[in-house]
């Protein structure tokens, strides 16, 4: 009876951390999520844009679906454009994220395992930096589908987890809706929510029998909903197959082989060396298991030693042995090398029991709620199975099977040995006294990061900060690019060469052209020469020539060799002339400089 009194308070204490964590890492990266060249940039002028009139894939081009794209666009509509408006919506999702993430595992796992998963995502995934670049955080993404994704497909857990107890028309219409979602958001979110789905029918079935029809026509006309509300939108600006193709973007891309095998993408899935990446994460997953192993044994331990003495001596050099790994040996940064190994054999297990197990002897609602978990998590980690990595896209793809391990440590590795308190009570110290160093050398990692961030670049809602020029002027430049261009006053259009449209929007230009991307994917297989005649069709009046690093993409230095914007420069070179210069030499990304060009006259 004591110990039920003094949960209540625990666990407000806990909670208590927690939100203040999320509010330390709020404070000490505010304004510094984005880079100050690519991606947010795309973000932020897109739903400028689409906040203005201009239709998605007519005007404005995205590789995924629109849902994110127009969610944005509505932010903007009603609140203005600005830079920290879309970032204070962006940490409510991530609140709203972390608070699934902690009532989901409660539900699965306990208070202890909710407690330490959520404190995980805040510190390790939420708000980091851990590369050059920004933009792998939940207040300033890459791309918005990754943190709308991962809240959808959580609240598709909960819905699920009630669609199994309780097969209705809402409840299906509801579960079909949230998959619907992903659906029109990025192909990782729509292989999780289909696994998840397919785990949930099996579930169903095989406690209460089939689903009704009812439940099913509910689930349908929830998944098809979201893609043809959108259809019938893009049906009024273009004809009804493009339009269909159009809210299908999402998975179409996904079939585009210029767009998913260029030499980056093949390195981001670890293709690039599959055997040595295949060893080392096989490796690593192996160590990782045997150190599971061992605070499982002596979990075991604590059932059997009579000599209580003994045991406490062991325990004793357990831990300080945990914590000269924690402390000494493992290289936290590269932790996410275990991830997908440890996440697929845990759901591998998971699956395998709960469908050849008893259904007396399960509570299937806990049981099933893990698994879907697991099955998730996996789904998310399949786009860098043999590159796993915590940072990068880690801090999405990674997440949730990074909170999954310590919470199976925690709660689920006693329950497996059929532990008494003090069995329960070691798992519990020894998974904390292994994970909390890591936790925190990775926070401080990341603080560190964030404190060198102090070059100002834009005014107002949109101003952020990056790296200084003596660590990386690039920063220094779109500001100077963009204070340039608002000079001049002539307020007509730009396009920015190889990628740049967080000039675009700083500089309030609109881009006449759609794309964003003027290099990879976008110029192969003969798109250059379509891209000239874009140009052509719809020349810019302004073009800004920047620093961009593509030699992930083979390309050393823009414009030197076919294939990598020489077409698009030659062009370039007939039609303008140079009005300004910033920094460097802006064909090589290692000097970091751009060039304004105007239209000539005719």
């Amino acid at each position: 009876m004591r110990l039920k009194n003094w949960r209540i308070p625990l666990e407000i204490l806990g909670l208590a951390t927690l939100a203040g964590s999320a509010v330390l890492f709020v404070t000490i990266s505010w304004r510094k999520w984005p880079d100050p060249l690519i991606d947010f940039g795309e973000q932020l002028y897109s739903a400028w844009r689409l906040s203005e009139g201009a239709v998605l894939y007519r005007d404005v081009e995205l590789l995924y679906g629109p849902f994110s794209g127009y969610f944005n666009a509505v932010i903007f509509r009603i609140f203005g454009p600005g830079l920290i408006v879309l970032a204070i919506v962006n940490l409510l999702v991530f609140a709203g994220i972390s608070s699934s993430i902690y009532i989901l595992f409660r539900r699965t796992w306990g208070i202890l395992a909710a407690w330490l998963s959520t404190l995980i995502f805040i510190s390790v995934f939420g708000l980091s930096q851990f590369v050059d670049a920004g933009n792998y955080n939940y207040a300033g993404p890459y791309s918005h589908e990754t943190i709308h994704g991962v809240l959808i497909c959580l609240l598709l857990c909960f819905a699920l987890l009630r669609w199994v107890e309780n097969a209705k028309g809402r409840t299906g219409f509801l579960a079909g809706s949230l998959f619907g979602l992903t659906i029109i958001l990025k192909p990782e979110f729509i292989v999780a929510a289909a696994l998840a789905t397919s785990i949930a029918i099996a579930a169903r079935w095989r406690c209460e029998g089939a689903p009704r029809t009812a439940a099913l026509t509910g689930w349908a006309t929830g998944v098809v909903l979201p893609t043809a509300l959108f259809s019938c939108y893009f049906a009024q600006f273009m004809p009804w197959t493009q339009a269909f193709s159009a809210s299908s973007r999402a998975w179409l891309n996904a079939l585009d082989t210029s767009l998913t095998t260029d030499p980056l993408q093949t390195r981001l899935l670890g293709f690039d060396r599959p055997w040595v990446n295949l060893i080392d994460h096989a490796s690593a997953t192996s160590l990782a298991a045997l150190v599971i192993l061992a605070i499982a044994f002596m979990v075991w331990l604590a059932n059997r030693e009579q000599k209580r003495w003994r045991f406490l001596i062991a325990a004793g050099a357990m831990m300080l042995g945990l914590a000269w790994l924690a402390c000494r040996v493992i290289n936290w940064i590269e932790i996410g090398r275990c991830f997908f190994g440890l996440a697929l054999i845990y759901a591998t297990v998971s699956v395998f029991f709960f469908f050849s197990g008893s259904r007396e002897q399960q509570d299937v609602g806990r049981f099933l709620g893990r698994i879907l978990i697991a099955v998730v998590a996996i789904a998310l980690m399949a786009r860098m199975m043999l590159n796993g990595r915590i940072y990068h896209y880690g801090y999405y793809q990674a997440a949730l099977a990074g909170v999954l391990v310590p919470a199976v440590m925690v709660a689920e590795l006693p329950s497996w040995l059929r532990a008494n308190a003090a069995g329960y009570a070691f798992a519990a110290v020894a998974t904390l006294v292994l994970i909390l160093p890591g936790v925190m050398n990775l926070a401080h990692r990341s603080e560190r990061g964030w404190a060198l961030k102090t070059q100002a670049v834009g005014d107002g809602r949109d101003r952020f900060y990056c790296f200084p020029p003596q660590t990386d002027s690039i920063g220094e430049v779109v500001s100077a690019v963009t204070q340039a261009l608002r000079e001049k006053g002539e307020n007509k259009s730009l396009t920015v060469l190889p990628e740049g449209e967080f000039i675009n929007y700083l500089a309030r230009l609109p881009n006449p052209l759609p794309h964003a991307f003027f290099y990879a994917g976008a110029i192969s297989n003969g798109r250059e020469a379509q891209l000239v005649n874009e140009l052509e069709s719809k020349p810019p009046y302004w073009i800004v020539i920047i620093s961009r690093d593509l030699f992930g993409y083979g390309i050393e230095r823009y414009g030197e060799k076919t294939g990598s914007g020489q077409e698009i420069l030659h062009w370039v070179e007939q039609n303008y002339k140079q009005v300004a210069s910033i920094g460097g030499d802006p064909l090589d990304y290692r000097e970091r400089g751009a060039i304004i060009l105007r239209k000539y006259a005719r």
